[in-house]
């Protein structure tokens, strides 16, 4: 069943607000329209000894600081739905509980799966704690996800939500969990890790503006240079290779006019928002990892895990694990990685990351509420070649790829939990360094690491998305095959696409140097322009933005993979984009995404 989100109307003259809630049904193929009016606030009328009458299929009990009220609070209080507690059962089965979401502006609520008998709702409305700053794009907790703090050392606290627990002006980034047992916890209580599944970070919808457009040239120049290990000699090249400035972001609700600049100097409220229709989404602050104890275990004990155990190419969302100091999941096929991630909370909308969510996370990353902070400063590289999850590089590589370990882009491998000489773990509160944010608050590993798989890919001559290469190389979706135009098809065990909204197609192109193809928004044009640099005896093509490598989808390699593995030292970033099969590969991972 969807449902349609409640219209209400605010009129304050005689003090009434009216909710409305639409129930779509579907039954048996048909699609069934049903309406509730659920009721109308007013002192003294339809409630009695404090519990608003019943409407039909429809009660509800409304809380204000844990009291039973006569009356709603309304918009101008300072009160808002608390989301985490709030819920509606099924009278008759009361185990049978909904997902309540609630918009602050619009001052409405909408329930996901109402059944169709008697349904009570229990709204509490407390004085909780709202940044300003995002301009009511708040964070939505729902009934799963626990709103956390960090110590000093990066563990989780459980959250007040009547104070500060989040603050974008100040870099602290929303962030929550979802436990693998539900337990209720003190304030300042600090989650073990155990009974932690995984951690996200709230990503406001927002707009911003524009500082490379449409009629700007994606311009492909080869950079004067020394051979010095990619410390470029020519001083204008090295000029030419650190543009990166801050990105002009504007927090917005998705009431506000949807903004469709695409010139320079004009506003774009970003696409990652708008294909959803959301005021924001919960990104997996790590890459994700694979659970390697048994499906449905009460802890996590990832001890006696091992690098290997964590390389697994299949469909299974039990084993999504979101951690510091766990081994990212890797060799798994984009359309496994995609269902995996789908299946994982359909209640949320969870899917794998899409190209374009990538960008928005690494433009908020490159504004004034993430590393551009009055100078902007490069996320460092997680430089475990041991794939741990939340780890950072001692020092900052001065040096791209060179195909060998060498001083100016040392890497090495690290036990869960531990240092070594090159490499500090999570724990260690100088990994900050690799955060978006510069501290605890931010998102993890979108600079080094593993390589990730984005929902992002090139299509055929047909306007079709393509599945990967050929018969050995390609995503397991059902596509054509780029290197002899054949179709990879069910009968081979392919995987049927999802709705367009999932992924992110890119027009067909035959070089890896063709950047115009990019989208506004998606971090790739934008972080032109773009420059062939030699390090050691090796080329690469890299961005103006840090010198991150810049490879665009082409017919030979036309899935997108963004930032860069532990290996590829200056070259790896948050700006990095890359491309490669769709196929399960040993260095390649993916991350999880929420849409309330």
């Amino acid at each position: 069943m969807k449902l349609k989100r409640f219209k209400e109307r605010d009129n304050k003259r005689i003090g009434i607000i009216v909710f409305t809630l639409v129930c779509i049904m579907l039954v048996s193929g048909a699609v069934l329209y049903r309406t509730f009016a659920i009721f109308e606030v007013k002192t003294n009328q339809n409630v009695i000894n404090g519990e608003v009458q019943d409407m039909g299929d429809l009660r509800f009990m409304v809380y204000v600081e844990g009291e039973l009220q006569k009356d709603m609070p309304n918009k101008e209080s300072d009160y808002s739905l608390d989301t985490s507690k709030s819920y509606c059962e099924d009278v008759t089965d009361p185990s049978k509980k909904n997902h309540i979401s609630w918009n602050q502006e619009k001052w409405s609520i909408e329930i996901k799966d109402i059944g169709t008998t008697k349904t009570k709702c229990y709204l509490y409305f407390d004085k909780l704690y709202v940044d300003d700053t995002v301009n009511g794009a708040i964070p939505d907790l729902g009934n799963e996800l626990v709103a956390i703090t960090f110590d000093g050392t990066g563990h989780a606290l459980k959250a007040d939500l009547t104070k500060e627990w989040y603050d974008y002006s100040k870099q602290k980034w929303a962030n929550a969990v979802i436990l693998r047992s539900k337990q209720d916890y003190e304030v300042g209580q600090e989650i073990l890790e155990e009974n932690i599944e995984s951690y996200f970070v709230w990503i406001p919808r927002y707009e911003y503006e524009i500082w490379n457009g449409e009629e700007e040239t994606s311009a492909f120049t080869s950079v004067p240079q020394e051979n010095v290990l990619g410390d470029i000699g020519d001083a204008t090249a090295k000029e030419e290779l650190n543009q990166a400035k801050t990105i002009n972001v504007t927090f917005v609700t998705k009431d506000k006019p949807i903004q469709s600049g695409n010139a320079k100097g004009t506003k774009l409220t970003h696409p990652a928002f708008t294909s959803f229709d959301s005021n924001g989404f919960w990104v997996g602050k790590f890459e994700t990892g694979y659970n390697q104890d048994g499906d449905g275990e009460s802890d996590v004990t990832p001890k006696d895990w091992t690098v290997d155990g964590a390389e697994k190419d299949e469909i299974n969302s039990n084993k999504i694990i979101i951690k510091p100091n766990v081994y990212s999941w890797r060799k798994i096929s984009v359309a496994k990685a995609f269902y995996t991630s789908y299946d994982y909370r359909r209640s949320l909308d969870s899917h794998m990351m899409k190209n374009m969510e990538w960008g928005a996370v690494a433009y908020l990353t490159n504004s004034q509420y993430g590393r551009c902070n009055g100078e902007c400063t490069e996320v460092r590289i997680n430089n475990s070649s041991s794939s741990v999850t939340g780890s950072s590089a001692v020092n900052q590589p001065i040096c791209g790829w060179t195909n060998s370990n060498l001083e100016c882009n040392k890497y090495e491998g690290n036990a869960l939990g531990q240092d070594t000489t090159y490499v500090n773990n999570y724990n260690n509160s100088k990994s900050i360094i690799s955060s978006t944010t510069n501290n605890y608050y931010g998102v993890f590993d979108m600079a080094g690491g593993s390589w990730e798989y984005v929902m992002g890919v090139m299509v055929d001559q047909a306007g079709n998305p393509v599945s990967g290469y050929d018969n050995s190389r390609n995503s397991n979706f059902v596509g054509t095959l780029t290197k002899d135009s054949t179709k990879w098809t069910t009968e081979n065990q392919g995987f049927q696409w999802p709705d367009e909204k999932y992924y992110d197609a890119y027009r067909y192109q035959t070089v890896y140097t063709q950047f115009q193809g990019g989208k506004l928004g998606d971090g790739t044009k934008e972080f032109g322009p773009f420059y062939s640099v030699k390090y050691s005896n090796t080329t690469r093509q890299v961005s103006g933005w840090n010198a991150d490598e810049a490879y665009f989808s082409y017919t030979s390699s036309p899935w997108f993979i963004r930032g860069g593995s532990y290996a590829y030292g200056s070259s790896a970033g948050i700006a990095d984009f890359f491309v490669t099969y769709g196929y399960a590969n040993t260095g390649t991972t993916f991350r999880v995404i929420l849409t309330p």
